[in-house]
């Protein structure tokens, strides 16, 4: 199977289920080879292709985490289904029954395998902040959840009761209530709706095939009647969209690639250098910053190889649009010459046209002396004039012999210093 579906493991990220990937050692057991075989088995399931499409960009209606609720609640409604188990959070459940919620996912969804990696990653996530969130929840209201029994709830108790626990929860209730530069705890305004939803709605609403820059989005999530809630998420925002606009002022007067960027590209890639934070998050954006989530890099890594790719993508396309104009320049340009030398050929003709009707008789343009001119030319010196050019050239091809057939430059050469000068040969 591909990476992320069985067989891989990953030190420096998350790994698949314990049964789900098998073990690499020779001495694998029997139920764990079993288990493996099987989940290949679930992932080349023709009948796979039947059930609802998962796809990072919902192309053609697919579904995708935090954007479609159906996904988030058919992951809640497994681990409750099969939880039973004094296990206050993902760390403590049991390989087994991780692998069971696993199964039960990739029978009931189906997505290219190109996706693998990326489809666990976001299971595995969803699954860990829902029992966090349920369980927590649960504490808070001191209510016994269906889905574990009460022998084990009260397992649960007995921990959260106990010195380390309670001293780990005040530590994070500082944390989150922290004020480190003294502009506030974080806020927002979005309830509990998914950033990724929020974003992915904003895209629909504005009617482009991309989402809006970090700094629209902040200001949707962050303000409340015009005005922000969150003084840090304020500051960021503002500081951005200044450090960019400053960007493009400079770009007007430079050749640089700035010009040619995209404003929500140069947005986005300036939130991410002023947004990271110490733990390598990005400041405001919630769960959006885990769309791009890579397996072997931090979010903040994941998120900055992402626009990296987006600006070239972004930089191929100018150049591509800039070649296109160059060509249709040089087409022009072309077919002005071709033109040129279509009118040029006519003129040729005209000016051969008018020496044989000087000749009377000869198109092989052979010089004859005494050469004989119409009427209609001067008499004497303008016709002594034509006579001795057309005779000098000829007597440098042949010495002399002027019964010959003069060179094609040297006959042009002549045809045009009589047809260009006309006032030198004919009769006013």
């Amino acid at each position: 199977m591909p990476p992320g579906a069985v067989g891989y493991r990953n030190s420096s990220g998350p790994s698949m289920p314990h049964e789900a990937v098998g073990a690499t050692s020779a001495a694998i057991s029997a139920a764990n080879n079993h288990t493996r075989m099987t989940l290949e088995a679930l992932m080349d399931a023709p009948s796979r292709e039947l059930q609802p499409h998962l796809h990072p960009k919902k192309l053609n209606g697919a579904l995708w985490f935090g954007i479609d609720p159906s996904v988030h609640k058919f992951i809640k409604t497994t681990w409750q289904a099969y939880y039973m188990g004094p296990w206050r959070s993902w760390k403590f459940v049991p390989d087994e029954r991780k692998d069971k919620w696993w199964h039960t996912f990739v029978q009931n969804y189906y997505w290219e395998a190109r996706f693998n990696d990326d489809v666990y990653n976001k299971w595995k996530v969803h699954t860990q902040t829902t029992i966090c969130g349920k369980i927590s929840k649960k504490k808070r209201e001191n209510q016994n959840p269906k889905y574990i029994s009460e022998d084990d709830w009260t397992t649960l108790l007995e921990y959260w009761s106990s010195e380390p626990a309670i001293k780990k929860s005040k530590d994070a209730v500082k944390y989150r209530t922290s004020n480190p530069d003294g502009k506030g705890m974080h806020k927002h305004c979005a309830g509990p709706q998914n950033f990724l939803k929020i974003e992915y709605d904003m895209m629909v609403e504005s009617g482009l095939d991309e989402p809006p820059p970090y700094t629209e989005f902040v200001r949707k999530t962050h303000t409340r009647d015009g005005s922000f809630i969150d003084g840090r998420a304020e500051t960021l925002v503002l500081e951005v969209e200044e450090a960019v606009a400053q960007m493009e002022t400079d770009s007007v007067s430079e050749t640089t690639s700035t010009a040619a960027t995209p404003s929500r590209l140069l947005l986005n890639q300036e939130f991410l250098k002023q947004g990271k934070t110490s733990r390598g998050r990005v400041y405001g954006i919630g769960s959006v910053q885990q769309k791009e989530f890579i397996l072997t890099a931090s979010v903040h890594a994941s998120l900055q190889r992402s626009l990296d790719m987006d600006m070239c993508i972004s930089s191929v396309e100018t150049h591509s649009e800039a070649v296109n104009n160059n060509v249709e320049t040089l087409k022009s340009e072309m077919t002005e010459l071709k033109e040129n030398v279509v009118a040029m050929k006519d003129e040729m003709k005209e000016e051969l046209t008018l020496l044989a009707c000087l000749w009377g008789q000869s198109s092989e343009f052979v010089v004859q002396p005494p050469l004989i001119l119409p009427d209609f030319f001067m008499d004497n010196a303008a016709q002594k004039q034509i006579q001795d050019d057309i005779t000098a050239a000829a007597a440098e091809l042949d010495d002399g012999d002027y019964a010959v057939e003069m060179d094609g430059l040297e006959l042009m050469d002549t045809i045009h210093g009589i047809f260009h000068n006309p006032n030198l040969y004919f009769v006013k």
